[in-house]
Formats: C-alpha cells, sequence, structure tokens
C-alpha cells in the first residue's frame, strides 16, 4: 500500500462512499489510480458489497429515478450518464418506464418554457437545446409545435 494517509482500500472506499454513491466499477478505478493493488481492491468492494454497503443496482435504480423525475434530461441522456457512472447496460435498459415517450415530451415542454420566453421561441435554437439534452427528433418537433402554440399551458 503507497496511499499518501496510509489507509487501507477499504478504508479510502469507505471515505469514498460517504462523499458521494458510486458504482463498483468507478469505485475500483479510483482506488487503483491510488496505486493500490488490485487483490486489496477487490477484497474491499467485496466486503462492502457483503455488507450491502456497495450495491450497484439499488444505487443505479436510485440515480435514474432522480434523472427520471428532474425531468431535465431525455432517457437516453440519462442513460448515458450512468454508464459513464459505471452502471450496467443492460440493467439501466431495465430500468426504462413504457412511458417514458409521454414523460420526454412533458420534460422537453417544461425545458422549453424554462428557456424561453412564452411567443418568442427561436425553433433552431429550441431544437439544438433538446438535442443537446439527449431528446430525439419525433419528441423535440412535438414540444416545439406544442410550446408555439397560443394555447400552450405546462
Amino acid at each position: 500500500m503507497t496511499s499518501k494517509q496510509n489507509k487501507t482500500a477499504l478504508q479510502k472506499a469507505t471515505e469514498l462512499l460517504a462523499n458521494q454513491e458510486q458504482s463498483s466499477a468507478i469505485l475500483r478505478r479510483k482506488l487503483l489510480a491510488r496505486k493500490y493493488s488490485p487483490p486489496e481492491v477487490d477484497e474491499a468492494i467485496a466486503k462492502l458489497q457483503k455488507y450491502n454497503y456497495l450495491d450497484d443496482e439499488d444505487a443505479c435504480r436510485r440515480q435514474f429515478e432522480n434523472f427520471y423525475s428532474e425531468g431535465k434530461l431525455s432517457v437516453r441522456q440519462i442513460a448515458v450518464k450512468l454508464l459513464q457512472r459505471g452502471f450496467d447496460k443492460n440493467f439501466i435498459e431495465r430500468l426504462i418506464p413504457d412511458d417514458v415517450e409521454e414523460h420526454e415530451l412533458q420534460a422537453a415542454e417544461k425545458l422549453l418554457a424554462k428557456k424561453f420566453p412564452r411567443g418568442e421561441i427561436d425553433r433552431a435554437k429550441a431544437w439544438q437545446f433538446l438535442s443537446a439534452r439527449g431528446f430525439d427528433g419525433e419528441i423535440i418537433s412535438s414540444a416545439v409545435e406544442k410550446f408555439s402554440s397560443p394555447t400552450f399551458e405546462i
């Protein structure tokens, strides 16, 4: 072990988890980057999983639900974020609910309402804005059309 503070991998992993929920893949990567040996890292992660301090499925589910309920990102963008955080692609796909299209349209409309003043929407900018958040063309078209109508309400 060559850590500056002479902490074990388990102590450092616990400290990292106390600061922010992590996937086991990201935690493993952080510990290895801090020069802990692979066997020590594996042992620390196994111990944390055994005592339910580290549960990738629960963490992924919680984070998905938080992003989804915020309504600031498309489901595609949520999936990308969770993949970047080291969660399993197949598990993420199983979390996607059936009402995703309706939810995406509502989320896109809310984002447009926050970003653009009523009656002053620039369609090209709205398209770019929603596209950058991972919404697909059909959802963007519907949201912009609905937002542009004089009877639009959130």
